[in-house]
């Protein structure tokens, strides 16, 4: 029985951790995106591009590994709805 919990404990944290647990929502991400319209349009910028993607991009900002214009301060979540909200608008 002890190794079931440990199988259990393992597998909840390996899904906490993937991209599973943070897909983002699309309809959130479409009002925190907005800061990024002025100079991303999401049918050009992001088409074809699926929100890992993008979300690692915008996680490359908000570490400061990316360089770009704008300093971002986002949440996980935050970085989620708006790389759910980019591909969704790409794949238009």
């Amino acid at each position: 029985m002890k190794t079931n919990w440990t199988i259990l404990a393992v597998a909840a944290g390996a899904l906490a951790f993937s991209g599973a647990a943070l897909a983002g929502d699309a309809a959130a991400g479409e009002g925190k995106a907005e800061m990024c319209l002025d100079c991303h349009d999401p049918g050009e910028d992001f088409a074809g591009v699926s929100a890992d993607e993008i979300a690692g991009k915008i996680k490359g900002i908000v570490g400061g590994t990316t360089k770009h214009k704008k300093e971002l301060k986002l949440s996980d979540a935050d970085v989620a709805d708006i790389a759910a909200y980019f591909a969704a608008e790409g794949a238009k």
